[in-house]
């Protein structure tokens, strides 16, 4: 027994959607509300689909040109110890963001940037991007005193931020380098 009424001339048998729901939702919100839209088309247009081994390509070749730049930037080193740091943290803040821009091909640019921005990964990644542009208007600042140590100890910087973050795509990599840490400095305190 069905619960239909029967009509001459019409089949009650399913019928497959030519387009997915979230298409169907998408049609009938105002555009104000499809930022997420045309941010898509935006990163598209900008960053085509690419194949997998296209993305390893271009992150490969980003990661070696920025380990070849910051490996460098240490020629420019004992200048840099002599109070004329700007050519060694120049080369090597360069090297760092070539090698985070390589990235975006693995993820793509927004994917990345949404990674950046995790709670885990936050406040190392703002502190990475800060320190390098720190480094960079550092270097072209005019002269003045402690400018020498204070592009070094943005070079330190940057490198213990990228350590951080590195660490956090490991599952418990911070904590088991907070620990570490802690241990040696307590180990350090007690002589």
């Amino acid at each position: 027994m069905t619960n239909y009424v029967r009509f001459p001339n019409v089949s009650f048998e399913p019928v497959e959607l030519q387009v997915g729901l979230g298409e169907v939702f998408r049609s009938v919100t105002p555009s104000f509300l499809r930022k997420e839209e045309d941010e898509d088309e935006f990163l598209t247009s900008c960053c085509p689909h690419i194949t997998w081994r296209q993305r390893v390509t271009g992150w490969l070749s980003c990661f070696c040109l920025g380990l070849i730049l910051q490996a460098s930037s240490f020629g420019s080193l004992t200048r840099a110890l002599f109070g004329h740091p700007g050519r060694f943290a120049f080369t090597y803040t360069l090297g760092n963001i070539v090698a985070l821009l390589g990235t975006f091909f693995l993820a793509g640019p927004r994917k990345q940037l949404r990674k950046m921005s995790d709670k885990n990964r936050a406040h190392a990644s703002g502190i990475f991007v800060s320190a390098m542009l720190m480094t960079l208007v550092a270097v072209e600042a005019p002269r003045f005193h402690g400018r020498a140590l204070l592009i070094l100890a943005l070079v330190i910087l940057q490198w213990m931020s990228l350590v951080w973050y590195t660490l956090s795509y490991i599952p418990y990599g911070q904590k088991m380098a907070w620990r570490l840490l802690t241990k040696c400095c307590s180990w350090c305190c007690t002589f």
